[in-house]
């Protein structure tokens, strides 16, 4: 089979191509077969580029975001003398900041390559993060804070458009699995690590050395994300000319959107009425704002154990998300239409986790660890949020709303949720474990309402096809194009 690589725009897919100029020799690319053996090849080398820096990102983005809960057992809440809810304020602002950059995402993900975006951004927040040894009062800190949630925020949205441009919707969930284990890793290892930098002695306080070395990393790692990631398949540089058409194509066939420069409002007003938009946004904030992540090492040391002890209590934490995140992809692809239903048993075990916060007695201390490590166990439902997101959401503008208005929710939980912890509840904080397990049992009702409508959806448009409405009958695409899920009647939502 012989494939002639099309025109593709060389600014992050800025424009969308005709259809019409896009031809192969022999047959039409919507029947044409690739041999597997080959696209295995063309995905090995996407994966060997694009997930590595990927996950080194969003590595970085969890150590940085980590860091407060770390310099908070070692001296930072003295030092800036954070007292009553201001440790709350100095984890709650960084999401303020990251509200903001999702409004600004909109237009700029129109604007910009995905390459110059998140590189850029990751380059900015390594040295806000380093700017967080600097702070001498609470003031201080809140403003630095803020900052580095408005550069982290960025990556987010760009990150759901970036996997659905390079892979296909049954390759989601891994994907996202993998940035989500980076989150881990850098939860788990990151926290030695940071406990190890932490723990200098010397003129500057370790926890300050700590965000100094952090942002170090993130500049150089944002410097690598902009020159190694192409802006498009055309610039892959780690592609042949065929492969570059089969990566091109293996995608494209699955309805998959072209980028567009200009900001649709068509796409826009459909969102704005579709209910699925407003779903998306209440699924993130409810997980969000159920996170006990900043307050983990408060509850552990609340417990009686030592900074070193609570730093290294966190790998069970680690272990236990990583088996859930691995059950999870594993579940996707055993049952490949079921990811919301899959999400839905997933929470169940955080809820369980945030019960027994309230009911175990205080003298129970390492029953009380094992919930706060379920409670902590909310990744991989956040992974297959997203590739619910990416696989089910079509058009340029559309999919980047709906990224975005999951980041809001994510940002607005996020902010939140510190402030049902209060000072004087420590260490079991247990109105917040109320309150956390009534937000799961929430989100469990809105994700499967979300695949009752998607279901619904689905059989109409099957009915439509059997009543003789060609549009209505599902068939691979020709190529990528900027027409929605809603208008597009042979597309079909992943449940």
């Amino acid at each position: 089979m012989s494939y002639e690589l099309p025109v593709v725009p060389v600014e992050g897919l800025k424009q969308q191509q005709p259809v019409d100029d896009l031809k192969i020799t022999e047959v039409d690319r919507s029947e044409a077969e690739i041999d597997p053996a080959i696209e295995r090849r063309v995905l090995w080398k996407i994966d060997k580029v694009i997930m590595p820096l990927a996950i080194l990102v969003y590595f970085c983005q969890y150590l940085d975001k980590r860091g407060l809960a770390f310099a908070a057992i070692f001296g930072l809440k003295k030092d800036l003398n954070l007292t009553g809810q201001a440790y709350s304020w100095a984890s709650s602002i960084f999401y303020f900041g990251t509200l903001a950059s999702q409004i600004l995402a909109v237009k700029i993900l129109h604007m910009f390559s995905i390459k110059l975006y998140v590189g850029v951004t990751v380059v900015l927040w390594g040295g806000v993060m380093m700017a967080q040894a600097a702070p001498q009062k609470a003031a201080d800190l809140l403003a630095v804070r803020f900052l580095l949630g408005l550069m982290e925020g960025s990556a987010y949205p760009a990150f759901v458009l970036m996997i659905s441009f390079w892979y296909r919707k049954a390759e989601h969930p891994s994907r996202f699995a993998l940035l989500a284990a980076a989150d881990i890793f850098a939860q788990g290892l990151g926290g030695l690590f940071l406990y190890g930098l932490s723990s200098i002695k010397g003129h500057l306080a370790g926890w300050r050395i700590a965000m100094l070395i952090a942002g170090a990393i993130s500049i150089c790692i944002g410097l690598a994300f902009a020159y190694l990631i192409p802006a498009d398949m055309a610039g892959a540089w780690f592609l042949t000319s065929e492969e570059k058409q089969i990566a091109h194509d293996r995608v494209a066939r699955e309805h998959a959107s072209a980028h567009e420069r200009h900001f649709q409002w068509d796409q826009f007003w459909e969102t704005m009425r579709d209910p699925k938009f407003y779903l998306v946004f209440f699924w993130a904030f409810l997980l969000c704002a159920c996170t006990v992540l900043n307050f983990g090492t408060l509850i552990l040391n609340g417990l009686g154990y030592s900074t070193f002890i609570t730093t290294v209590l966190q790998l069970p934490a680690c272990g236990m998300q990583a088996t859930c995140l691995i059950l999870a992809v594993l579940s996707c692809k055993r049952f490949p239409n079921h990811r919301g239903y899959i999400q839905a048993i997933c929470a169940v075990v955080p809820l369980i986790g945030s019960i027994l916060l309230q009911v175990l007695p205080y003298k129970n201390k390492w029953p009380l660890a094992g919930a706060l490590w379920m409670t902590t166990c909310n990744y991989h439902i956040l992974s297959v949020n997203l590739s619910i997101i990416s696989s089910n959401i079509k058009g340029h503008t559309r999919k980047t709303l709906f990224s975005t208005v999951y980041y809001i929710g994510y940002a607005t939980g996020c902010i939140v949720g510190p402030q049902l912890f209060r000072d004087k509840e420590a260490p079991l904080y247990k109105s917040a474990m109320r309150a956390i397990s009534a937000m799961y049992g929430i989100y469990i009702v809105f994700m499967l309402l979300f695949m009752f409508i998607c279901k619904w959806e689905n059989a109409r448009r099957d009915r439509l096809a059997a009543e003789g409405n060609e549009e209505a009958i599902p068939r691979p695409a020709v190529d990528y194009d900027n027409r929605t899920d809603v208008k597009d009647l042979s597309f079909r939502y992943v449940l």
